[in-house]
């Protein structure tokens, strides 16, 4: 049965008392985003193969790719182990995977003699710490991996191209054109050094006039100057900017910009997302479904508190376009934001109004859907990313989760309805995608509060019973035996909301089972800390939000700015923090898009973009001791805080 919950909800101007079913109508409205399925993937079954582990790779399977070249490592001698190593580390990473890409690396032997093995060592080691927050060390790693001679292009290409992701994290963009101008040296394919150039102008084209002229009049590089006076030329007159760009080619001749880095520049919508001075986004403030209606309230009063916290002198103005209650409304929305100067379109908010808008407009503004959509997007060379609490995701972290902690077998507990079906399809998938094997899966009625006959199928305890059963039949006699539960089972993946999973930890215990790992989703906690009620989830293990799981550090500060917002510590807090990283993200999409596994720590997890433009979560896990959830990692360094730098 839903929940019906009494609610107030807040935004500029008004105060809303509302009554509705809040668990069961967010979730179908907002977090059900649809699903397309992947390219063939190698069979868990069959050897690995380097083959398979690339193509896993290449279809962001990267705990896949990762469990093939570990396989292939321990086939084969040095030094193909030690590379075989270093790639599954770098799957890892790109998965989110820090603990174990780092566990990896320590088996990887480097000498003396082995100069490209030792630097691609201390690169992964700075990319992780670079992911983790800690872009000083990520420097250091990397100047001392740059120190090292005989290094072949590929590792300097690598050790360059992190150089200038660091120093966009350390606010120094100017920095990071510079590494890239170096990497160029090294490049040997002519599509790769285009790829390099628009990656360099991506850059130049976000920063301010004033920070463009200064890099321009200090520099003595000629290749810098010329890169910079180009971005001057279009921050200061983008309408004649083509004109300008001959005149510009002949005063540079030597200058290494590419025939097809100027023609991308000439075409009238670069696949980039260059300098925003407007943001446009689509909300239904009114919807007259009022679930929905506090869902985009939420929303609205997290990128309202992102944008009150920056405090650079040249962000985006923000406007607020209602799409009301009817999808159809999306379109026109949408077209008016353009029409009104919207350089950015966060929204809309749904997977019916994202369907709707793609299916009725081409899309000619880099865009920020809140949902996922399934549909084939006509883009006009734009960039196009789609944000969504998808349970999918979250069950394929559970599954991943449990493989990496050292499981192989599993069993899963589900409820009769759509979202237990999804969530279970989307788990055994993916667990046996990366080799597991699942023994038993069995769903159970959210109607009941006795789960006892479920729980016996699910543990073959049923079995268990029948046997002795049999055996007093045939012995006639009355038998006094303990049923014993299967013993092959590593782990049990729960899908619950809290409700039934306060009632079915406590049955697990009671048939033996409380020693087997339980891993859940993000759906098993309320959000709000109740150390009685909870006290029946000890033991659960599950993925959140940072946001949820940790007061301290950054998340605390960040905290503090939500001020008395009513709904703080609820369902709705979640939706609070994807507006938030929907703001904080936009400056970082070109940068986490570029297929390295940059990413953008967030307060709704860490964030990676995937080759569709679909915003992946890596979430924080916690485990339920005496009633509360502890965060099993503490640390977590928030990747936004430059909003609140003021630009040089």
């Amino acid at each position: 049965m839903t929940n019906i919950c009494t609610l107030t909800a807040s935004q500029p101007g008004a105060n809303i008392i509302v009554k509705f079913g809040l668990l069961g109508f967010l979730l179908g409205i907002l977090m059900f985003g649809c699903t397309t399925p992947g390219p063939r993937l190698p069979d868990a079954e069959q050897p690995a193969t380097l083959e398979g582990a690339a193509q896993a790779e290449a279809a962001d399977e990267y705990i896949l790719a990762a469990r093939q070249y570990i396989n292939l490592a321990d086939a084969a001698l040095a030094p193909r182990r030690a590379d075989m190593l270093t790639r599954a580390a770098s799957a890892f990473i790109k998965g989110g995977q820090m603990d174990e890409a780092i566990r990896i690396l320590k088996r990887v032997r480097a000498g003396k003699r082995q100069p490209n093995l030792r630097a691609r060592q201390l690169t992964l080691y700075a990319r992780i710490a670079s992911i983790e927050g800690h872009k000083k060390k990520a420097a250091r790693l990397l100047a001392k991996a740059n120190k090292i001679r005989n290094l072949g292009p590929d590792v300097l290409l690598e050790i360059y191209d992190l150089k200038a992701e660091t120093e966009l994290a350390l606010n120094n963009p100017i920095g990071a054109v510079k590494n890239l101008i170096k990497r160029e040296r090294y490049i040997v394919e002519p599509l790769d050094i285009d790829s390099n150039q628009i990656k360099i102008w991506e850059i130049l084209n976000q920063q301010p006039v004033r920070k463009l002229r200064d890099a321009s009049n200090l520099s003595r590089d000629p290749i810098l100057r010329g890169w910079t006076e180009l971005a001057l030329l279009q921050a200061k007159a983008p309408g004649s900017f083509g004109r300008k760009l001959n005149k510009w080619k002949k005063e540079h001749p030597e200058h290494p910009i590419t025939k097809t880095t100027i023609a991308t520049l000439r075409s009238p919508g670069p696949v980039l997302i260059g300098r925003i001075g407007k943001i446009g986004v689509l909300l239904p403030l009114s919807s007259t479904t009022r679930a929905v209606k506090l869902a985009a309230q939420a929303i609205q009063e997290g990128i309202a508190t992102m944008d009150k916290a920056n405090t650079r002198y040249d962000k985006p103005a923000i406007q607020y376009y209602d799409t009301g209650g009817d999808a159809r409304q999306t379109a026109k929305q949408y077209e008016l934001a353009k029409a009104e100067g919207a350089q950015f379109i966060i929204g809309p908010l749904g997977n019916e109004a994202v369907d709707t808008l793609v299916a009725n407009i081409e899309i000619n503004v880099p865009t920020l859907f809140l949902s996922h959509t399934s549909r084939e997007i006509d883009a006009d060379n734009v960039a196009v990313f789609q944000f969504g609490l998808t349970p999918e995701q979250e069950a394929k972290q559970a599954a991943e989760r449990a493989y990496v902690d050292g499981h192989r077998t599993a069993v899963a507990l589900y409820p009769q309805n759509a979202w237990g079906e999804r969530m279970h399809a989307a788990f055994s998938e993916h667990w046996q995608r990366l080799g597991g094997t699942i023994l038993s899966e069995v769903a159970y009625n959210e109607s009941q509060t006795d789960h006892s006959s479920t729980i016996q199928q699910l543990l073959d305890i049923d079995k268990s019973l029948a046997r002795q059963q049999q055996l007093a039949t045939v012995t006639r006699r009355r038998l006094i035996m303990e049923p014993r539960r299967r013993q092959d089972v590593d782990c049990i993946f729960l899908a619950a909301k809290a409700k039934q999973g306060r009632l079915i930890k406590p049955q697990l215990n009671y048939y033996r089972a409380h020693r087997i790992p339980v891993y859940a989703s993000s759906h098993i906690y309320t959000g709000r800390p109740d150390r009685v009620k909870d006290a029946d989830l000890n033991g659960i293990m599950f993925g959140d939000m940072p946001w949820m799981l940790i007061n301290k550090g950054d998340i605390y500060n960040l905290r503090l700015l939500q001020g008395n917002w009513p709904y703080a510590r609820t369902r709705l807090d979640r939706l609070y923090a994807m507006g938030m990283d929907a703001y904080a993200v936009v400056p970082h999409l070109n940068r986490i898009s570029s297929g390295s596994g940059a990413r953008f720590n967030g307060v709704s997890s860490s964030l990676s973009v995937d080759q569709e433009g679909r915003l992946h979560r890596q979430l924080s896990w916690a485990k339920f001791r005496r009633g509360v959830p502890r965060a099993l990692k503490q640390e977590y360094r928030y990747s936004g805080s430059d909003l609140q730098r003021e630009a040089e």
